[in-house]
């Protein structure tokens, strides 16, 4: 079968002739219609994720496909495409516990885009406590974990200030916050004040680097801020009095802890809002396992402003 593998890090990836996956006790072989790409993909890529299995190895935390069954499944965490073969594969053995079901009114694209960022957005709502009333900053708008957690956290009666650094996306991520602010790190608290001077009950942040400080300073009094990326820079420093005098909280989040079962409820949840109606998926491109490369540089040169797909 054909799959998408790494031999070394940093370094392009190859498609090629692999045998087919030996399925083991409480696994299933599925047939993969698509696998998703996530910027937890290029980390690994790149060697920065520490745990990672031994290389050469198949890439690809998620995707979707079909049991011998015919029953569609989406899949991610339970180390796959990272300290074993991952999704970007024709077939892939998965634990069964890590499978969840897709059902009529969702679909396979839809589903393969919602793993990471929709489990990611979900559990970072519900750490921080976001509800009817909540005042919620989400920073880098437009990326896949921001355009869901700005539409979850509407549902949930909250108010979205939506952040991003392109006037470009500002029409796209319109659709789903309440207020957009054009913004660096520079001017991104004053930005804000001018929304809301009374401070904000969450921010969901993915940057972290310049963009910590001015996020803490923001925090309302009993404040909470979610950090589950560091895009702008992985080290910050804030005035301990900004947190302590106001009862705020910082808090981290990886979904790689999470147990393969919580998260695969997750997804269901998610997929049932999608065939409600009440969830948008924003897809930005469909592409070949021989486009793998091309998929990781937009990622890297953050290119996308949407999910990328990767088809066998």
């Amino acid at each position: 079968m054909r799959a998408v593998r790494q031999h070394a890090y940093d370094a392009p990836l190859v498609v090629e002739e692999v045998p087919a996956p030996v399925v083991g006790i409480g696994e299933s072989l599925i047939l993969m219609t698509y696998g998703a790409v996530n910027p937890l993909d290029v980390w690994i890529s790149l060697g920065s994720v520490g745990a990672a299995g031994p290389l050469p190895r198949t890439p690809g935390c998620e995707g979707v496909g079909t049991t011998d069954d015919g029953q569609r499944v989406a899949f991610r965490g339970a180390g796959l495409g990272i300290v074993r073969d991952g999704a970007w594969a024709e077939q892939v053995a998965v634990p069964d516990v890590a499978l969840a079901a897709i059902p009529e009114g969702c679909s396979d694209q839809e589903a393969a885009a919602l793993g990471i960022p929709g489990v990611t957005a979900l559990d970072c709502l519900d750490l921080t406590e976001v509800g009817k009333g909540t005042t919620v900053l989400v920073l880098g708008a437009s990326g896949g974990v921001s355009t869901i957690a700005m539409q979850l956290a509407k549902t949930r009666g909250a108010r979205v200030i939506a952040q991003t650094s392109s006037s470009e996306r500002v029409g796209q991520i319109s659709r789903f916050a309440h207020e957009v602010v054009v913004a660096d790190a520079a001017t991104l608290e004053e930005e804000v004040r001018l929304l809301a001077p009374e401070g904000i009950d969450v921010v969901v942040d993915p940057l972290a680097g310049a963009f910590a400080a001015p996020c803490v300073r923001l925090l309302a009094a009993g404040g909470r801020l979610v950090l589950y990326g560091a895009s702008a820079g992985s080290e910050f420093s804030f005035a301990p009095q900004e947190m302590y005098r106001k009862n705020a909280r910082v808090i981290g989040y990886s979904g790689l802890p999470v147990a393969p079962a919580a998260t695969a409820r997750s997804q269901e949840a998610l997929f049932a809002l999608v065939a409600a109606g009440t969830l948008e998926v924003v897809i930005a491109d469909e592409l070949s396992f021989d486009d793998a490369n091309i998929a990781i540089s937009r990622i890297r040169e953050n290119s996308v402003g949407g999910k990328l797909l990767l088809k066998p």
